[in-house]
């Protein structure tokens, strides 16, 4: 199939954006069923944790991930969950990662994230409860990556050129980080269009959840292991 054919086809296939604007308000959907369904008192807070991760898998990722296969029958790897173009988003990864590195390091000393983080408390009883809780938010950011950089993305490409899907994949992501401090809040702007365009130009969601995780643990284990005097 060539390219204009292909592109006839993909038109059809989604009409007149009526499949992204589903899309959009699916998501929207999706987001806030773990946002205000996820922290059930009736658990105590570690589980409370491991409730919230879960959910977020089944709301992120396995039920998009249905949708792609079962709705639109479409496969899995085009929506980012696949190798895609490794060579690219490698350089992206270690390019991006060594200033997350430096960043992540000074942000960790301010006063706001010192007691933010870690997200639950428990975290820092023992060096098996932040291992576990790591753990726990490497499989989160699988669902978050592949929810953004994956699903999203993908589906508005279908439609948009990609400075416009990478835009609107990062207003969604934005908003969901207001109710943590501000100076992070803010730094997702950048975030949302640096992760866009590598899950973009790499074609997959690998790369920017091995990234996103990373820069998340590492935050963790500083604020943990160095706090600040």
């Amino acid at each position: 199939m060539d390219e204009t054919t292909e592109k006839i086809a993909d038109e059809k296939a989604n009409g007149k954006g009526w499949r992204q604007a589903g899309t959009l308000i699916g998501a929207v959907v999706l987001l806030g069923i773990p946002y205000y369904h996820g922290t059930p008192s009736f658990l105590p807070m570690e589980w409370q944790f491991y409730w919230w991760v879960g959910l977020n898998l089944l709301c992120l990722l396995i039920v998009p991930a249905a949708v792609i296969h079962f709705a639109w029958r479409e496969k899995i790897s085009d929506y980012g969950l696949g190798v895609g173009d490794a060579k690219t988003w490698l350089r992206y990864l270690a390019v991006f990662g060594g200033v997350m590195l430096v960043v992540i390091v000074a942000a960790s000393r301010l006063p706001s994230l010192q007691q933010f983080y870690p997200r639950y408390p428990w975290a820092r009883n023992s060096i098996t409860a932040l291992v576990l809780s790591e753990a726990a938010w490497l499989l989160y950011f699988l669902a978050w990556e592949f929810f953004f950089r994956g699903f999203l993305l993908n589906s508005m490409l279908k439609r948009f050129p990609a400075g416009v899907a990478i835009a609107i994949q990062t207003v969604p992501f934005v908003l969901m980080h207001f109710p943590k401090p501000e100076v992070e809040a803010a730094a997702s702007v950048l975030a949302g269009i640096a992760l866009g365009i590598m899950a973009w130009r790499g074609k997959s969601m690998l790369g920017t959840w091995v990234l996103h995780w990373g820069c998340a643990a590492l935050l963790d284990v500083l604020v943990v292991c160095w706090p600040a005097r």
